[in-house]
């Protein structure tokens, strides 16, 4: 079935987004607030198009992928930006299937750092922050909260997690856009 002009210009606009995030948070580690916004504003407007996916839907899909990376924030898994970006691919993508680009992001996520890793020679930082991350959750999971919290090793050469975050909705897009 061929694509209708709303198909293209949503795809479009998803992309624009996730391709300028891209190319900040790579060059800047920075993903612009002003750029979410626009993002999220047109995501909104699409979904109460008449062949939008519905403001609910698109309330509900920007809440999965915003919560969904909450944590890792919390965590300091990802920067706020990435939480941002991943709640505004939720307004275009709707629920349920940001629940899917979810689980993407975050494959896309675990092998794209792994070769960020290989190719800035933070392996040994990555894996031992694996480790002191996994024994303190581990930790503060049968004793309750400790005093003192490890410090994981930061740097400079963390992974812009927006690549991620673009992959793994590329990927369920190229998987499920000719069905719609």
């Amino acid at each position: 079935m061929p694509f209708s002009l709303f198909d293209w210009t949503h795809l479009a606009a998803l992309a624009a987004m996730l391709l300028v995030a891209m190319w900040q948070d790579a060059a800047m580690r920075r993903i612009p607030n002003t750029l979410v916004l626009w993002g999220s504003l047109t995501a909104l407007g699409l979904s109460v198009s008449p062949h939008g996916i519905g403001l609910g839907s698109a309330i509900a899909g920007g809440m999965v992928g915003f919560f969904g990376f909450l944590l890792l924030y919390l965590l300091r898994g990802v920067g706020a930006g990435d939480v941002k970006l991943a709640g505004a691919t939720g307004l275009f993508l709707g629920y349920p299937n940001m629940l899917w680009v979810n689980l993407l992001i975050l494959l896309s996520g675990g092998v794209l750092s792994i070769g960020w890793a290989l190719i800035t020679s933070q392996l040994g930082s990555v894996l031992q922050n694996l480790k002191t991350g996994s024994a303190q959750i581990w930790l503060n999971r049968q004793h309750g909260h400790l005093a003192t919290s490890t410090a994981l090793l930061v740097g400079r050469t963390r992974m812009p997690y927006a690549i991620a975050i673009g992959t793994g909705t590329a990927v369920h897009l190229l998987n499920t856009w000719p069905t719609r």
